[in-house]
């Protein structure tokens, strides 16, 4: 008999109470392994296959961020989890691949999820045939209705003075319904033809990635976010009573009055941990694109890439003022950034595009750089600020915009360098439709 595992949140159709045998489980997780969202990364194949071993044969004490840094990830045993938080970064990405495995593959008799605040994998029988409810008791059954009987209605004809022959008016309405339907045709031909221009243009754009045989590497940066020791937490609260939420650990703003001091030693970076809310976006409008056009993709976080990493695989680079790659990549370029809030013309310093304070606008640059020496491309979709990101992602991902940027390009843009500048209005913090405020091709 298998190992029986209990999910915490079961859903729809779900049956936890289920004994599921670890055979199954092993089957289901097989057939996971060579999906889309896995085959691409050996690495993230590894961490889930440790889990979810580790989580049948009950050995919870291994599944640790330490252990699992040195088991999988082949740290030093006195690692610091602080300063390389590797195995936090991989099971975020797990926990991403695990939710697009799930929405873009149908059909599953066991579910394996990697909960949030915790490494253990939990199980879930899934009935994929549910039972039609019954009638109840008090509902009968619908009457059979015997057919009408048929209404003839009597139809005569007078002749008037002046009338027009039946004959031509019914060659009237024939001559209006092939009107109609030629009209029809060619409304359909010019969408057809549409779709098609838009289809092609936005192939054009993406082939360098979506025809290159190398799966694809998504990278983004990590923002520089400092965080507070446990040591001074503790003492705050200790000074200021937390609330029920915050006695469970609920991360919220603390109030400091103006002047308040804080050592040093209080606090430590958060490297290589946070990404904005633009750059998520981002990456889950680049994955859907991949995924739906079948294409295998890695996706590497803070110091986990190098430039071979680049020269090998075509790359889509999330983000600028948190990517070093980004910056590197596209420093020499015509369009650069220029401060923290800033893009510049580099062959006419006086053409600047700047967000404003409160970044209810912002920018972006696009860059598609294609190494016919190696047969590498490097797309850098880059905001000013977070919503500039995001917006950028949009504008790529969408065949119209693409279509009507193409538009304006030269002969040949297919095969040469591109940069785009980006402008966009944000409400609430989500930026609206960008619009193209400057092009080059080379």
């Amino acid at each position: 008999m298998g190992r029986t595992v209990e999910c915490e949140e079961p859903s729809q159709h779900a049956s936890p109470a289920l004994e599921i045998p670890a055979s199954e489980i092993q089957e289901a997780l097989a057939e996971m392994m060579t999906s889309t969202p896995f085959r691409s990364s050996k690495q993230t194949q590894e961490l889930l296959q440790y889990i979810v071993d580790k989580s049948l044969s009950g050995h919870a004490e291994l599944l640790k961020e330490r252990v699992i840094g040195i088991e999988v990830f082949g740290r030093r045993p006195d690692y610091d989890t602080n300063a390389d938080p590797i195995v936090r970064a991989r099971v975020g990405e797990l926990r991403k691949r695990l939710a697009l495995y799930y929405q873009t593959v149908p059909g599953h008799a066991v579910q394996i999820s990697v909960p949030h605040g915790s490494f253990k994998a939990f199980f879930e029988r899934i009935d994929r045939n549910p039972v039609p409810l019954p009638l109840a008791a008090s509902e009968d059954p619908p009457l059979m209705q015997s057919p009408a009987e048929p209404v003839v209605t009597e139809v005569r004809q007078e002749n008037k003075v002046g009338a027009r022959p039946r004959s031509a008016g019914f060659r009237g309405r024939l001559w209006w319904i092939a009107a109609a339907a030629s009209l029809v045709i060619l409304i359909l031909a010019i969408q057809h033809n549409l779709f098609s221009s838009e289809s092609r243009a936005f192939n054009h754009f993406w082939s360098p990635v979506l025809d290159n045989p190398h799966t694809a590497l998504i990278y983004v940066g990590g923002n520089a976010v400092y965080q507070l020791s446990i040591s001074y937490m503790d003492q705050y609260y200790r000074e200021h009573p937390p609330n029920q939420t915050e006695e469970m650990g609920f991360e919220s703003y603390i109030e400091w009055p103006s002047g308040t001091k804080i050592d040093a030693k209080d606090l430590f970076p958060a490297k290589d941990t946070f990404v904005t809310i633009g750059d998520v976006a981002a990456i889950t409008k680049v994955e859907s694109l991949l995924v739906r056009r079948n294409r295998q993709f890695d996706i590497r976080y803070g110091q986990d890439v190098t430039y071979g990493d680049l020269r090998q695989s075509p790359t889509i680079l999330i983000g600028a003022h948190n990517n070093s790659w980004t910056l590197a990549m596209t420093g020499n370029l015509r369009y650069v950034f220029s401060g923290r809030n800033a893009i510049v013309d580099r062959s006419n310093p006086q053409k600047r595009w700047s967000a404003n304070d409160s970044f209810t606008e912002d920018y972006a640059i696009v860059s598609r750089i294609v190494n016919s020496k190696t047969d590498t491309t490097v797309i850098a979709v880059a905001g000013v600020g977070y919503a500039g990101t995001q917006a950028a992602a949009e504008f790529l991902t969408t065949p119209q915009s693409v279509f009507r940027l193409v538009k304006s390009l030269p002969n040949g843009w297919e095969r040469k360098n591109l940069q785009i500048v980006l402008h966009t209005i944000v409400t609430n913090q989500l930026p609206g439709t960008p619009e193209v405020v400057a092009t080059y091709c080379w």
